[in-house]
């Protein structure tokens, strides 16, 4: 059970087209585009997703988007692929560097393994000085033990043990002055936290919580678009904490809905499971 558990733990690669389907279920409702082009804009970034058509992805991300467009934001999207985490970062790059031109603001809203490549560009290639707000939905912040089992060049960089985790979790994670938020499913498989800064950390339950299935869905859930949203306006859903600098390890970030000794023996047994390279 746990390996079947860890395998589709890699940031996005457990979705199927079933939960795809199932999802539309919890489609926000459509909302219309406001009137005007609007000079605040939020980058989605999505993971890796189940389509490599850009169309699709969308798609997929419609009832997010909808509710940030009816919150009065612009929506661009930063289609990373989520599997190499510095290409990742260029890309976002490119995509949020010029908007600062012309925009009021800018913020980021990253699924699953697009949260990483977010947050590089934020660390390492300046993005922090122009981005307001990080909202990441189900990011393996620390790695999760189903990356281990992608090639090296096409996904690994989501395991904990790449150098890819290692030199994102170097130090501050989290540099500001970008404020940051995790917003996501409380049986998400890791916790996404973040040490070095205060963070907003908000879990709602989602269907099928520890199944992977909720987090295949959770840029469609309600509860979850409606504290997306929250975070953006400024405010926080859940709690505000702030972690040590190297104050946690990426076991213990590891199956936070699976509570008292059970989960104590699982976060365990992962390093006998997933060995280190």
């Amino acid at each position: 059970m746990l390996t079947r558990g860890l395998t589709a733990l890699s940031g996005g690669v457990g979705m199927t087209a079933l939960a795809l389907a199932a999802s539309t279920v919890l489609a926000a409702p459509t909302t219309a585009e406001p009137g005007g082009p609007s000079t605040r804009v939020v980058v989605i970034v999505p993971g890796q997703q189940l389509y490599a058509d850009e169309g699709q992805n969308e798609e997929t991300f419609r009832p997010l988007a909808d509710a940030i467009r009816a919150a009065g934001h612009r929506v661009v999207y930063a289609h990373a692929g989520g599997k190499n985490v510095a290409d990742d970062a260029r890309l976002i790059k490119d995509v949020v560097d010029p908007l600062a031109a012309d925009a009021e603001s800018i913020d980021i809203v990253a699924h699953s393994a697009g949260g990483l490549g977010a947050r590089h560009y934020l660390k390492f290639l300046g993005g922090a000085v122009l981005v307001g707000e990080y909202v990441a939905i189900g990011t393996a912040q620390y790695g999760s033990p189903g990356g281990c089992s992608q090639p090296r060049d096409a996904g690994y960089d989501t395991c904990m043990y790449a150098d890819a985790i290692k030199r994102l979790n170097a130090g501050p994670d989290a540099p500001g002055p970008t404020r940051y938020s995790v917003v996501q499913s409380d049986g998400e498989w890791t916790d996404g936290r973040l040490d070095g800064t205060a963070q907003c950390r908000a879990y709602s339950p989602v269907p099928l919580a520890n199944t992977g299935f909720d987090h295949a869905i959770e840029m469609r859930d309600p509860t979850i678009v409606s504290r997306v949203v929250t975070s953006l306006r400024g405010g926080c859903a859940g709690r505000v904490v702030s972690d040590p600098v190297d104050g946690f390890d990426w076991q213990s970030t590891l199956f936070p809905g699976i509570p008292g000794p059970a989960g104590d023996a699982v976060r365990d047994a992962v390093p006998g499971v997933v060995p280190g390279p």
